[in-house]
């Protein structure tokens, strides 16, 4: 059975330390921004290591400043780079994809695996639609190199992938409203309401893959707790599990949504990470969302 090489993107948020430990690779998307710092336009590699120059802080600062980040999905030529050496290397490939109701990376990883299929006729490469991100696409990639050094074929990996996809859960908020309204996630009118009153939504990856506002929880305490005790409600078996704690340049509001974790629920681990530069370019400043695997994912927002 040929080796597994196993890549994510950008949206897949898993740190190096856990890229590592199990062999994840990831394709990178691009950020682009204007630094009111220095005055001037900067388009980076959006590195999940953060070493572009942009840390965390000055990142997400340059938000905090009343700029934009404008995104942009992984190229063709960055899907080659990542797939033509592992399967030059004798490697199959599985690709498991931002959301494609957030990004097009799927499609033209596609397209690339097509042609890339006909150079390496031997090889399977398989692209999967995750239906999510953040660290719900990076646990898929976890539980693939599990799956995979357990002795399981790519086939087998994608298709149990496939079918349990939308078990993924995702329950996040943000600190206010103004980051979603600049990325045109809600209107305006909405968005100076709501920061009026204190609302924080509660975000959910649907099951179209879709970021939906399920609810909306006055005050920030609140809305923490509120994530908190819903990431325990659609959790199954949460104490052999890890559960994922992302913020964006938030570590106290994520120890606290930690620690609630473990009083309450126990979970086998809860690991802190921070939301990468494409997801906290839309929704900002202060997210945290928490990432489980449990209930199968049926809402499909409107």
């Amino acid at each position: 059975m040929a080796k597994l090489s196993i890549f994510i993107d950008s949206t897949g948020d898993l740190d190096a330390e856990l890229r590592k430990k199990y062999d994840i690779q990831y394709c990178a998307m691009s950020v682009s921004f204007h630094d009111p710092a220095d005055d001037k336009d900067h388009e980076i590699r959006a590195s999940l290591d953060w070493d572009q120059g942009y840390d965390p802080k000055k990142l997400y600062d340059v938000m905090r400043k009343g700029q934009k980040i404008y995104t942009a999905q992984v190229t063709r030529q960055e899907f080659l780079n990542c797939f033509v050496p592992a399967l030059e290397a004798g490697n199959d490939v599985l690709y498991i994809a931002c959301s494609s109701a957030l990004s097009r990376s799927i499609d033209l990883a596609q397209q690339v695996a097509k042609e890339l299929r006909e150079r390496f006729p031997e090889r399977k490469i398989i692209c999967i639609d995750s239906l999510i991100s953040g660290y719900a696409q990076g646990d898929m990639a976890i539980r693939a190199r599990n799956m995979s050094e357990e002795g399981k074929s790519i086939d087998e990996i994608a298709a149990w992938i496939e079918e349990n996809k939308l078990k993924f859960n995702q329950w996040g908020t943000t600190e206010n409203l103004t980051y979603l309204k600049r990325a045109g996630r809600v209107k305006a009118s909405s968005a100076f309401f709501g920061n009026i009153l204190a609302v924080k939504p509660i975000l959910i990856s649907d099951a179209m893959g879709n970021n939906y506002a399920i609810k909306k929880v006055k005050g920030r305490k609140a809305s923490l707790m509120e994530i908190v005790k819903d990431a325990i409600a659609s959790a199954e078996d949460i104490e052999h599990q890890t559960v994922y704690v992302a913020h964006a340049d938030d570590p106290e509001g994520a120890a606290f949504c930690a620690e609630q974790l473990k009083t309450l629920a126990h979970p086998q681990e809860v690991h802190i990470g921070i939301i990468g530069p494409i997801i906290g370019g839309s929704t900002g400043p202060g997210t945290l969302v928490i990432y489980c695997y449990g209930k199968k994912v049926d809402v499909i927002g409107k």
